[in-house]
């Protein structure tokens, strides 16, 4: 290879990657911004889940109260009907 067909490749290749290089660099910022927002979505996804569990635990445990009530009423009501 002779001196003038190094210059042509070299200068090819200096076109592409100053051509391609403010499009890559474009690219990896699109992507550090979605995968900034996959790890907000993550976040609140797992605080939606903690309150989720939070709240079927709760709802669980007034069950179990109103099945102790209704028990507790059906106890008095026999009572009452023994009385009467």
């Amino acid at each position: 290879m002779n001196v003038q067909v190094w210059g042509i490749a070299i200068g090819v290749v200096t076109s592409a990657v100053l051509a391609l290089g403010p499009w890559m660099v474009m690219v990896h910022a699109k992507l550090a911004v979605i995968g900034t927002q996959i790890a907000e979505l993550d976040e609140k996804m797992e605080k939606a889940a903690a309150a989720n569990h939070e709240l079927w635990s709760r709802c669980a445990e007034h069950q179990a109260r109103l099945d102790t009530h209704d028990v507790q009423f059906a106890h008095v009501g026999e009572r009452l009907q023994e009385i009467v």
